[in-house]
């Protein structure tokens, strides 16, 4: 996983507690009090608790983004470096499983293909609750909260289920959108 997936990984986690005005550190919370960071559990809850808010913010940070990625980019390292500085083993810890992971994948990228993809695969087929090989959005809600925030732009028959195909194609788009900014 290069270091552009990661970053991208992590923003997707940890939008929620860019969301209140793009601060490092701030957080979103229901309930007033305020999730520490890293702490995905309370955020999720938060976002359970009022979908339609936290899709408007994440909405509102992927176009913040969007206008400004240094931005972003910029806050992404200032969180890592605070969550680094508070707790450095755990840094240490995941650089080194991240790094034998990339090892792994590069030994052997078509190995890593396929357990992405039956992961993938098998999330879907845990958020299907009724097993008809579609996720609507309430289902996407509760099994794949992250899949969730993209449901209206994945969507792209709108009839307000996500089909693998629907999820395979936005997967592609994005994928190819990423690889033309950063050959540009």
């Amino acid at each position: 996983m290069n270091i552009k997936k990661l970053l991208l990984v992590f923003a997707v986690l940890a939008a929620p507690a860019f969301a209140a005005e793009g601060i490092p550190g701030a957080t979103v919370a229901t309930d007033g009090a305020k999730p520490s960071y890293g702490n995905h559990g309370a955020m999720r809850e938060a976002c359970n608790a009022e979908p339609e808010k936290c899709r408007a913010q994440m909405q509102a940070r992927r176009e913040a983004c969007a206008a400004d990625p240094e931005k972003c980019r910029q806050e992404r390292v200032a969180q890592r470096e605070k969550m680094c500085a508070q707790n450095p083993e755990k840094c240490r810890e995941r650089k080194a499983r991240m790094e034998q992971r990339r090892a792994q994948c590069q030994a052997d990228p078509q190995k890593c293909q396929q357990e992405r993809q039956a992961r993938a695969e098998e999330h879907f087929r845990k958020a299907d609750v009724d097993g008809n090989g579609m996720l609507s959005r309430a289902e996407a809600e509760k099994g794949m909260p992250r899949l969730a925030h993209r449901f209206d732009d994945i969507d792209a028959d709108r009839d307000g289920q996500l089909s693998r195909d629907e999820m395979v194609a936005a997967r592609k788009a994005r994928h190819g959108a990423k690889a033309k900014s950063s050959k540009g």
